[in-house]
């Protein structure tokens, strides 16, 4: 007598289909017996090697928390993005990296704060790639402001520091008046704050000065007639604003100005020193 099997759904199971699902079970019937005999022989060999390198790795876990895979790989490649007056052997040798180091010796930190060191370096990014490649982006200073010594010019970078500079290129910078050169490194953290939130004002400047009776740097620009106040310290994008809507909504009352005192947040003072127009 057959019985008919059917599955956990309600679907019926042929006797072909059982008689399948026999021999499958059987197969691994026999296969799990037959893998439990050859552990009984063997498997003790692979116990003991377990054992064994449980026991030297306790032995040498200090060691292993040590271990580092970077140690088995040395740097092949440095490339070098953004150097246009530095050769790539001034910013590797500055950098202290060398092909053929271990990858596990090349501290990104310690690469960048050498780099920015340099005084034609402003900014540097340095990554580690795998397997063996380190990439090294730079952003070079740029010159903000010049200064003229007689017949010769000194232009100044970012940084406050001395960098080569064309005379036709100083010609279109501000310019340092030779009276404030004692104020060199905050006159050009001042200047490059401008650059970044206003260019276009930055680029209308003339000429620049330290005004120790004000305490405030005294800015000549291109298109005005008079000079203007800027604090010493705290330099915000809205203070270049106001001084643009100024410039832009009162053209002709500034005329007859001799100074435009910015100095105060939210406010601008116009002091008639020199009379410039007829009706004062």
């Amino acid at each position: 007598m057959t019985v008919n099997k059917t599955t956990f759904l309600g679907r019926r199971i042929g006797v072909n289909e059982q008689l399948r699902k026999q021999a499958r079970s059987q197969k691994i019937k026999s296969g799990i017996a037959k893998s439990l005999r050859w552990f009984a022989r063997r498997g003790w060999i692979i116990g003991v090697v377990i054992v064994v390198l449980c026991v030297v790795g306790w032995q040498q876990r200090y060691r292993l928390q040590r271990f580092n895979p970077l140690e088995f790989r040395n740097l092949q490649y440095i490339d070098i993005e953004g150097n246009r007056m530095l050769s790539w052997e001034d910013v590797v040798q500055s950098a202290q990296v060398e092909t053929g180091m271990r990858m596990s010796s090349v501290d990104v930190d310690s690469v960048k704060q050498a780099l920015i060191h340099l005084p034609l370096i402003q900014d540097a990014v340095v990554e580690k790639s795998f397997p063996s490649t380190l990439t090294i982006k730079i952003r070079e200073t740029t010159p903000v402001f010049s200064v003229f010594e007689g017949s010769s010019v000194v232009g100044y970078s970012e940084k406050g520091l001395p960098m080569p500079i064309a005379r036709a290129s100083a010609m279109r910078l501000p310019v340092l008046e030779m009276d404030s050169q004692d104020k060199v490194a905050l006159t050009a953290a001042f200047l490059t704050r401008m650059r970044s939130l206003d260019s276009d004002l930055y680029d209308k400047v003339s000429q620049v000065s330290w005004s120790e009776k004000d305490d405030a740097f005294e800015v000549y620009f291109k298109d005005a007639g008079f000079h203007v106040l800027f604090p010493a310290s705290d330099w915000t994008v809205e203070m270049f604003t106001l001084y643009d809507a100024l410039m832009k909504g009162f053209n002709n009352d500034l005329r007859c100005a001799g100074e435009v005192d910015m100095r105060f947040p939210g406010f601008a003072y116009v002091r008639n020193f020199e009379k410039r127009c007829v009706n004062g």
